[in-house]
């Protein structure tokens, strides 16, 4: 056997934290087909339409901490003609909240203990 108890647990652990991970993103796809948005971006404008203005600078904070290139790139950019309208790129696959329903989900394997 060349994997040892401690390392078989960690490996358990971190299937479940990645199976979590998975399902909360999960929840945000039927958030925005639930609300009929056409894509993330309208998604998260919407989202920031719900919010108080404390908490969009609480969230903006953490966004410019967590994405510091992106941050100065927005920054750098010329700002949009009619802010709160975003164009949709139809060639982008990254945008879409499309999720496959033919991917399953992972599993886990039991570990035998001998």
């Amino acid at each position: 056997m060349s994997i040892n108890y401690r390392e078989a647990k960690r490996i358990l652990n971190k299937q479940e934290e990645a199976r979590e991970v998975i399902n909360s993103y999960r929840g945000l796809e039927s958030i925005g087909k639930r609300m009929q948005m056409r894509n993330n971006k309208d998604l998260i404008l919407k989202l920031f339409e719900i919010e108080e203005d404390e908490e969009i600078v609480e969230v903006f904070t953490h966004l410019k901490a967590l994405y510091e290139e992106q941050w100065g790139d927005a920054e750098a950019t010329a700002p949009p003609e009619k802010p709160g309208v975003v164009s949709v790129d139809e060639s982008d696959p990254i945008d879409s909240l499309e999720v496959d329903a033919d991917t399953p989900s992972p599993t886990v394997e039991p570990v035998s203990a001998s």
